[in-house]
């Protein structure tokens, strides 16, 4: 399990610009060619939630087998908000050898850095997240909810 196209190499000046710009217009392309096949609130990650710099403030599987992630999304641009995402049906996969301790999702310094959507063979969606400074993880899921609170500056942590 890794980024597919949005890498860290990507991400943080490890290829040259002919390489960063193929890799953007690749993930671009990929894309156009999977918004017709996202339903069920997973076009919400393509068109409408922003998650890059986003502080993760819980991160809790269900009994239901759905993951409720509530993070702090926004700038002093457009102000900031509480979003909590639940994902319905929901696996979590962290990368070989990682556990959900050693990821620290909501420690301090952690964003989410870049995310990609993406549609498997058997037609599940896979959000896969790219975090700062370190770590990645992917979850897969059949549907997916937002709901959103306003959130205040002094919300984001240090």
């Amino acid at each position: 399990m890794t980024m597919n196209w949005l890498t860290r190499a990507w991400a943080t000046g490890g290829l040259d610009d002919e390489e960063w710009e193929a890799h953007l217009r690749a993930y671009r392309r990929h894309c156009a060619e999977v918004r017709p096949r996202l339903s069920g609130g997973a076009e919400l990650l393509l068109d409408g939630i922003n998650l890059h710099d986003a502080q993760i403030h819980s991160f809790e599987h269900g009994t239901d087998g759905s993951l409720a992630m509530r993070a702090l999304i926004g700038d002093l641009q457009v102000g900031y908000s509480f979003i909590e995402l639940t994902f319905v049906d929901a696996e979590v996969r962290l990368e070989a050898g990682r556990d959900g301790e050693e990821l620290s999702l909501t420690g301090p310094g952690v964003e989410i850095h870049y995310d990609e959507i993406d549609v498997q063979p058997d037609g599940r969606f896979v959000h896969r997240v790219l975090l700062w400074p370190d770590g990645e993880y992917e979850v897969t899921f059949s549907a997916l909810t937002e709901h959103r609170v306003p959130a205040d500056p002094s919300d984001r942590r240090r």
